[in-house]
């Protein structure tokens, strides 16, 4: 079978039946729980919504599928590769951390060819500006930031050419050549909540109009969390957690 069939089929599972049962298993988890009076992560108050209400559905391929420690699920991995695939607006994607490059490389896959995709990492060496979460660290002292796109399969070579590793702590680096120019950006840096403010602020810099802003791991990291909910309590902007995810959407009409 063909990697370009395989993608396809990858796809159509990651969000035709991944992404359904992973929404029906949480709504299980979260009523046991309830039940049995168990706390578990962070409590999630952004109004839900299904990822068909924000973003245009279009066919997708998913490559490299299995998670490792640190990456997005599939399913997030789903919506992810279905935002690049409907981003018409501005002329680039960035994403604000890169880790391992499995969900850059997807980006890159699905966007349309005149898309460049800008991922940013901090390099293990720096300091950065701002405590990080507990528990972070290794995600920064990892062996090889963005590996997955640094040596792809011959398949997606093309793709990949159309990423642009930047190295610096996101908090601080200039970011003026990408301001209002991002049909998608996507947030996945540091949990830590100065940093998950920042990285906001910084994607509202960058998105262009039209374009969208999704975040990853709320209702799972406290900091990522209550930034989201005080971004939306005092600028009422209509953030939406995506359904069956710990996304969080924004679209910049």
């Amino acid at each position: 079978m063909s990697a370009q069939l395989t993608s396809r089929i990858n796809g159509i599972y990651a969000r035709s039946i991944y992404l359904p049962l992973s929404d029906f298993g949480r709504e299980l988890r979260t009523l046991s729980r309830r039940v049995r009076k168990v706390e578990r992560g962070q409590r999630a108050t952004l109004p839900v919504a299904d990822w068909r209400e924000a973003i245009d559905v279009r066919p997708i391929r998913i490559v490299a599928p299995e998670k490792n420690s640190g990456d997005v699920n599939l399913g997030e991995l789903a919506v992810l590769a279905s935002a690049a695939a409907a981003t018409r607006a501005g002329d680039e994607i960035v994403e604000i951390g890169t880790f391992d490059g499995r969900t850059t490389l997807n980006l890159a896959v699905n966007a349309a060819p005149q898309y460049r995709v800008f991922t940013l990492d901090l390099p293990p060496e720096a300091a950065p500006k701002f405590d990080l979460a507990p528990g972070e660290r290794a995600y920064v002292e990892k062996p090889r930031s963005g590996r997955r796109f640094l040596d792809p399969p011959p398949e997606w070579r093309a793709a990949a050419g159309r990423i642009s590793q930047l190295m610096g702590d996101t908090a601080t680096f200039d970011w003026s050549p990408h301001v209002a120019r991002a049909g998608l950006v996507f947030v996945d840096g540091s949990h830590a909540h100065d940093y998950v403010i920042a990285d906001s602020d910084t994607a509202f810099r960058l998105v262009a109009n039209k374009g969208m802003v999704i975040w990853h791991d709320y209702g799972v990291w406290e900091g990522v969390t209550r930034a989201l909910d005080e971004i939306e309590a005092s600028r009422q902007l209509g953030l939406r957690h995506v359904r069956g995810t710990s996304l969080v959407v924004w679209c910049n009409q």
